[in-house]
This record gives structure tokens, C-alpha cells and sequence, in this order.
């Protein structure tokens, strides 16, 4: 293996990372805004409508369980464990609250 080769391997098996990274990075600031963006409806529709919409809330916090839960059973971290825990519970809250307010309409 000459020079060029193993200097094109390695800028190959940098990119990679950096685009892991990247992508690790890009999930997180997508999970905070999605989660900032559905308190903001919630809130709006509150003062707008007097009526109080769970339903995009426990959308998010789904996702965010599924995730917690599928980073669990991989890494077995007790952080994540405690947030799927927190989302699971979270979830309920969010779902009675809509089938009650659906039940209502």
C-alpha cells in the first residue's frame, strides 16, 4: 500500500465519523426543537381555542420513549432507562387528556 492510498483510507474513515457525528448531533437539536415547537402549539392552542390538544405532545413523547427505550436495551445506561420511564408516564398523562377531551367535543 503506497502513501496516497493509505492517506485516502484514512481521510475516508475521518469522514465517516465526522458525518456520524454530524448526524448524532443534527437528532439531538431535531428532538429539542420538535419538542420546544409542540409546548408552543400546546400553549397556542390553550389561549386560542380554550381547549387543550394532547395530542401533539404525546406524539413526541412516543418518539422520545422509543428512543430512550431502543438506547436502553443497547447501552443499558440508567439515564436513558429513567427518561423512557419519565416519557412511558408522560404518555399516559397526554393520552387520557386526549381521549378525554376527544370524548368531549
Amino acid at each position: 500500500m503506497n502513501r496516497e492510498e493509505i492517506l485516502a483510507r484514512s481521510r475516508s474513515e475521518n469522514n465517516t465519523e465526522f458525518e456520524k457525528e454530524t448526524y448524532k448531533f443534527a437528532g439531538s437539536i431535531a428532538r429539542i426543537i420538535g419538542g420546544l415547537l409542540c409546548g408552543l402549539l400546546l400553549v397556542v392552542e390553550q389561549f386560542a381555542t380554550g381547549h387543550f390538544n394532547c395530542g401533539y405532545f404525546l406524539i413526541y413523547c412516543v418518539m422520545q420513549a422509543t428512543h430512550d427505550g431502543y438506547i436502553f436495551i443497547r447501552t443499558k445506561s440508567k439515564l436513558h432507562i429513567f427518561s423512557f420511564v419519565c416519557y412511558i408516564a408522560i404518555s399516559i398523562i397526554m393520552g387520557y387528556g386526549f381521549i378525554k377531551e376527544m370524548a368531549g367535543r
